[in-house]
C-alpha cells in the first residue's frame, strides 16, 4: 500500500502543478508505456528476423533440425517470436480503451 499511496500523492502533485488533470496524467502514462512496448517488441522482432529470416523458417528448422538438448535456444527463439506476435494486439486493445 506505500507504493500505492506514494504514487496516489505524486499524482496530485503533479495534477496540481501541471495543465491537465489526474485522469488526464493516468491516460498519458498509460500510453506511453504502451508506446514504449510496442517499440521494444518492434526490436525484439528485428533482432529475431536478423537471426532466423521468419517465424516460418525459424519452425521449419525446429522441425528439420530439432532441438539439440543442451541448447533449447531455437525453441526458446520460437516462444519469444509467438508470444510477441499475440502482444500487440492486447496494447492495441488497451490504446482503443484510453
Amino acid at each position: 500500500m506505500a507504493a500505492s499511496s506514494r504514487a496516489h500523492q505524486l499524482l496530485e502533485k503533479a495534477a496540481a502543478i501541471l495543465p491537465a488533470s489526474d485522469e488526464d496524467l493516468i491516460y498519458k502514462g498509460i500510453a506511453a508505456g504502451v508506446s514504449e512496448r510496442m517499440i521494444t517488441l518492434k526490436k525484439a522482432i528485428v533482432r529475431l528476423r536478423e537471426k532466423h529470416g521468419s517465424l516460418e523458417d525459424l519452425e521449419r528448422k525446429i522441425q528439420t533440425e530439432g532441438v539439440l538438448p543442451d541448447d533449447h535456444t531455437l525453441y526458446t527463439d520460437l516462444l519469444e517470436w509467438r508470444a510477441i506476435n499475440h502482444e500487440p494486439a492486447e496494447l492495441l486493445h488497451i490504446f482503443d480503451a484510453l
